[in-house]
């Protein structure tokens, strides 16, 4: 072992299917028994969420003659995994303080289902990539030191980053994690269809997406409607209406859904109108037909569906192939509740969190190696690489984002949408502990909506007192 140096923990890096499979079975039962009991640690009387008493020490990494040998959890795949690991290269070879190791988990799910186990048998990464919906959850464990005392010990400027970036990823005022990879809901079209039944611009709302969506169906298309609670959620918030209590969660721990209001029901109800009369088709967002939506704009049967532009890549790619000659691709913002309430579009993707269970000097190099990836330079090859949204407006400004944007404008729009619009707790999106089970709750009310015939206001009502039950049970599990 080189001086300075420690031993590498082991990381999860399988070489087989079956081996993959087998430690995906383990970490699920194990982070399943981990529910069943306490999953978090109990905060500290009177402690803000998320506080964990460490402290970033930059003096350590500077005095520190040896190499750091960091982890990294990561959760990207194909062309966005290719990208990260460009990045990572480029910063080991930067410098000859820290290594960075990437443990690839392929997806979101994986990751925090690992992470929570390791809640339990210590293996734990130093830095973690996680969605913005694990945000209370992995605050609520106390095994996050926030970046904001490292943004403190290094005297880090925020002033370039896009506001509600950074407040997606706050509890109580601290920055608990520090946003990378960025996406956002936007419509996609294809312009050739829209021409031809003579809509002449996309929907701007959500009052013109059910309109245009009839005048689609009359001339034999149609829109792709997939199941993902992320877009009522969007969609309150483009209103400026919080989903939760305690300002959205952020400025206490949320207790009662507040979303079942008149909004709701329209929103809800527009959208039920759609499927009923045939205008839109549902499809689930997980899944062997999660992109049918997509799909289907290939095959004729749709003319428009709303999207992340974390998919923005692959589509364009597809469509370079030649495979769908009849598909002119349009990307639009996403159609909002009403433009007379100045509302915004909630912040998605994930953010990287730094252990606090490693030694302090790891701590210190996850900063180092995190501040790369969110530098000017950085996110604009990052956004070059996969289609996020360059999370710093200077990073916008440079050559390599503007000849993105300049032959694929589709990137643009969702960097808009957040630069645009209200900074509110209701666009900061909602922190909740049970997210997961929060959005399966949603998510059965509005399919019980389009395939059981359960009215608007009724499924909006079922999903807030479930909701309301499951955080009763979360807050009583950790002790709140």
């Amino acid at each position: 072992m080189r001086p300075g140096s420690r031993t590498r923990r082991a990381g999860f890096a399988p070489h087989a299917r079956i081996a993959a499979a087998v430690g995906l079975v383990a970490t699920v039962l194990a982070a399943t028994a981990l529910a069943g009991t306490v999953l978090v640690a109990r905060p500290a009387a009177g402690a803000p969420r998320g506080a964990s008493g460490a402290r970033c020490l930059p003096s350590l990494l500077r005095k520190h003659t040896g190499m750091v040998h960091i982890d990294f959890w990561e959760s990207m795949v194909t062309a966005n995994g290719t990208t990260l690991r460009r990045l990572t290269d480029a910063f080991n070879a930067s410098q000859h303080k820290v290594r960075v190791s990437l443990v690839q988990q392929r997806s979101y799910t994986t990751t925090w289902l690992k992470y929570q186990a390791g809640l339990s048998n210590g293996q734990l990464p130093d830095v973690v990539q996680l969605t913005s919906i694990d945000l209370q959850g992995v605050a609520d464990s106390r095994s996050v030191t926030p970046v904001q005392s490292c943004m403190a010990a290094t005297h880090y400027k925020t002033s370039d980053f896009i506001p509600r970036v950074l407040a997606a990823y706050k509890l109580d005022g601290v920055q608990i994690g520090m946003p990378f990879a960025v996406s956002g809901p936007v419509l996609f079209y294809n312009e050739l269809v829209l021409a031809k039944d003579g809509i002449t611009s996309p929907p701007r709302t959500l009052r013109q997406f059910v309109a245009d969506a009839e005048i689609l169906k009359a001339h034999g298309s149609g829109v792709g409607l997939k199941l993902d609670p992320w877009h009522l959620e969007t969609w309150l918030a483009s209103a400026n209406l919080a989903f939760v209590n305690h300002r959205n969660g952020r400025r206490g721990r949320a207790t009662k859904a507040v979303f079942d209001t008149r909004v709701a029901k329209k929103i809800w109800g527009d959208l039920d109108q759609m499927v009923r009369s045939g205008a839109a088709s549902t499809n689930p967002a997980t899944g062997p037909e999660e992109y049918d939506n997509l799909l289907g704009i290939g095959s004729g049967k749709y003319a428009m569906t709303i999207d992340t532009t974390a998919v923005l890549g692959t589509v364009e790619a597809v469509l370079a192939g030649g495979h769908y000659p009849n598909v002119k691709l349009g990307v639009a913002p996403f159609p909002v509740y009403s433009t007379k309430v100045r509302g915004g579009i909630e912040v998605g993707g994930s953010a990287l969190y730094i252990s606090n269970r490693q030694p302090a000097i790891d701590q210190v190099a996850s900063w180092d190696y995190i501040s790369y990836l969110d530098s000017t330079r950085s996110q604009a090859i990052w956004a070059k690489g996969t289609g996020y949204i360059p999370i710093r407006k200077s990073s916008a400004k440079t050559t390599t984002v503007k000849a993105l944007w300049k032959t694929s404008p589709g990137y643009r729009v969702a960097y808009e949408q957040l630069v645009g619009g209200a900074n509110t707790y209701a666009t900061a999106g909602a922190v909740l502990g049970p997210y997961t089970q929060v959005r399966t709750a949603e998510l059965n009310a509005e399919k019980s909506m389009y395939q059981s015939g359960v009215s608007p206001s009724t499924a909006l009502e079922n999903a807030t007192h479930q909701i309301d039950q499951i955080l009763a049970q979360y807050d009583q599990r950790i002790g709140s």
